[in-house]
């Protein structure tokens, strides 16, 4: 006898003549699924929009990049002992006892032992997120608001600010595991993900305007970096820098997206997250949820793993032994400079090289640009480039010993630099501070696109 598979009801609200969705209403089933999103680590969300359904695999910014770029790395020489690249690309869920009650759970990353101390989680815990008491209004861009009892829909157009007149019609969805897969790829693309998962049509990916975070800096977060810029846009081809900006861009995936939204203000710029993460914080903990532990799990996640880069606050990257690494030390460079050769295709373009400090308030804007664009690290150090664009290869410049501005030197390459130049570049860059679980490993540059 064949398996029925797991499905939930949404009931969604459509104006007839756009055929748009004006809201929905959904129960616990759907917004438990909902609340799940902001618990995945980006490791995990970039491998499942890669997943074929309705809508086909998707791109998210930088993310899909650094993900293959990972998982193409030799085990052998690149990971620190007791780690593996399958920490990263499988990252771990820590609000997994949480997701696990899903009636549809698309996270196929599988379950690994941990020691939980007896009374770390009450029984309400492997209930999912809110109670099953309360009926949800989602709105197109998947903010969520308890609907009271007996509330008319007209009094929820109103209450949303749409107005008509127009005529309703009322659609219920079954949605299946390709269809939360679906709904996950809206989220994080477009503004209008319930039309989208209605029409099934492709998806409208909108592009935000990006705006650099505005954080208090935090002085242990310094890390040299020499960038390659091409003059006549101010595009950084690629980058060059010790080991410890290559743990910031793989613990990138281990991240949950909640921590995430939190750790940028409520602004990622990406897709519905930001309304989704602002309406859960907004929603009262008592009323609506299983615990106030519960609701922080997903809007103040924290994670299991111990690496240097997952709390920016709390980060030890230069002083002291025993600060762990994702990346081994060596003295060969790693190249990150995959397909570089063919696709930049720069041969006899002038290039500007700037050094300089990245820090706290960088390590978030190349975290935020990582989501939006596949230009990670021209449009995360922006702020540092503008003076770059269409600079002649004559002009003078004076090093900055400002931490957050370059200094920059004028060059000609006359063909696309050599792994060998590379790293005979990086080696006068090379930190003496870099550290390892054992102390022995010297430093190592790594190349970043």
């Amino acid at each position: 006898m064949a398996t029925t598979e797991a499905q939930v009801l949404l009931k969604l609200v459509v104006n007839k003549d756009t055929n748009k969705v004006l809201f929905a209403e959904a129960k616990k089933d759907l917004v438990d699924i909902l609340c799940s999103f902001l618990t995945l680590p980006l490791g995990t969300i970039i491998r499942l929009v890669e997943y074929e359904s309705n809508k086909g695999p998707v791109t998210i910014g930088s993310l899909n990049s650094l993900y293959h770029s990972v998982a193409a790395l030799d085990d052998r020489n690149l990971w620190r002992q007791g780690y593996n690249k399958e920490m990263l690309l499988r990252p771990r869920n820590t609000a997994a006892d949480f997701c696990n009650t899903l009636k549809v759970n698309i996270d196929d990353t599988p379950p690994r032992q941990t020691f939980v101390s007896p009374g770390s989680f009450s029984e309400s815990s492997q209930n999912g997120f809110v109670h099953d008491v309360a009926i949800f209004v989602i709105t197109d861009d998947l903010i969520l608001m308890p609907k009271p009892v007996d509330y008319p829909r007209l009094a929820i157009l109103r209450d949303l600010g749409i107005k008509g007149p127009f005529s309703l019609k009322e659609i219920t969805v079954d949605v299946t595991k390709k269809k939360v897969l679906d709904l996950l790829k809206c989220s994080l693309l477009s503004k209008s993900c319930l039309t989208d998962l209605l029409l099934e049509n492709k998806t409208l990916i909108q592009r935000p305007t990006f705006f650099s975070g505005s954080v208090e800096n935090n002085s242990e977060i310094t890390f040299p970096l020499k960038l390659f810029i091409r003059k006549s846009d101010g595009k950084v081809l690629y980058g060059l820098g010790p080991k410890e900006i290559a743990d910031m861009l793989f613990s990138f995936l281990t991240f949950p997206l909640g921590g995430i939204v939190r750790k940028l203000g409520g602004n990622s710029c990406v897709g519905s997250i930001d309304g989704l993460y602002k309406s859960i914080v907004d929603m009262n903990d008592e009323l609506y949820f299983m615990s106030r532990l519960t609701k922080n799990r997903l809007v103040d996640p924290y994670l299991l793993l111990l690496m240097p880069l997952i709390r920016f606050e709390s980060s030890t990257t230069n002083e002291g032994k025993g600060c762990q690494h994702w990346a081994r030390g060596g003295n060969s460079i790693c190249s990150f400079i995959l397909f570089f050769y063919c696709v930049l295709n720069i041969s006899s373009t002038f290039i500007m090289v700037s050094h300089c400090i990245v820090v706290l308030m960088q390590c978030l804007n190349i975290l935020k640009a990582s989501m939006t664009s596949t230009s990670a690290l021209t449009t995360g150090l922006a702020h540092l480039l503008s003076e770059f664009i269409g600079c002649s290869s004559h002009d003078d410049a004076s090093p900055s010993h400002d931490d957050a501005s370059p200094s920059h030197d004028a060059c000609l390459l006359d063909g696309v630099p050599s792994a060998e130049e590379i790293a005979s570049s990086s080696s006068s860059d090379e930190s003496d501070s870099a550290c390892s679980s054992d102390g022995s490993d010297s430093a190592s540059s790594f190349v970043f696109i």
